[in-house]
């Protein structure tokens, strides 16, 4: 789409493309190996698409160490993580996982034989659905086999039960993706 000069707006594309639907949290999807072997792979593109089943969409390279163990398992965790686990995201992010231990990343819990991020503010363990050539990713379609979410620390950390009363798995301060590299968190607008 060009647009006319006085529109104010400019043609982009590619990264830049994302970067305009951003902010989005970051999920590190939890696999392992037949070593059984952790590996971390943060990913921005993910998305809720079923409340039921609960199915969740997720966008992850072909070539990345994470897509193969998933394809080949059928199964992975996925995490959301506070904004202080930047570094360690960007250290997953920058790293195979066929040439480096990215469990060292992230204090690691193994659930079920899949690992996931110790302090996750929000896992959801996932079987696979679908998988779909999608440009330079593949679109996964998952369904949440078991969802957890830590409490609110604004709500008080009080218990919370019932459809509607839910723990937040979206805390102000999960992790955010404005573009590639770079990120953020939210702050609540009261």
């Amino acid at each position: 789409m060009q647009e006319a000069p006085e529109s104010g707006l400019a043609p982009i594309a590619g990264r830049a493309i994302a970067e305009a639907l951003g902010p989005r949290p970051v999920m590190v999807v939890g696999t392992a190996d037949d070593e059984r072997r952790a590996n971390f792979t943060p990913a921005a593109f993910c998305a809720p698409l079923s409340y039921d089943p609960a199915l969740v969409t997720l966008g992850l390279k072909p070539t990345s160490w994470g897509y193969a163990n998933l394809a080949a398992s059928g199964r992975c965790t996925l995490s959301t993580v506070a904004a202080d686990a930047a570094p360690a995201v960007l250290f997953c992010g920058s790293h195979s996982g066929r040439t480096t231990d990215k469990s060292a990343s992230f204090a690691t819990v193994w659930e079920d034989g899949l690992p996931r991020p110790a302090d996750a503010l929000a896992a959801f363990s996932c079987r696979l659905v679908s998988d779909t050539p999608a440009g330079d990713h593949r679109l996964l379609v998952l369904e949440v086999v078991q969802a957890a979410a830590r409490c609110d620390s604004r709500a008080g950390g009080a218990e919370h039960t019932g459809e509607g009363d839910d723990p937040s798995a979206s805390p102000a301060d999960a992790l955010l993706c404005l573009a590639h590299d770079r990120f953020t968190h939210a702050e609540p607008l009261s």
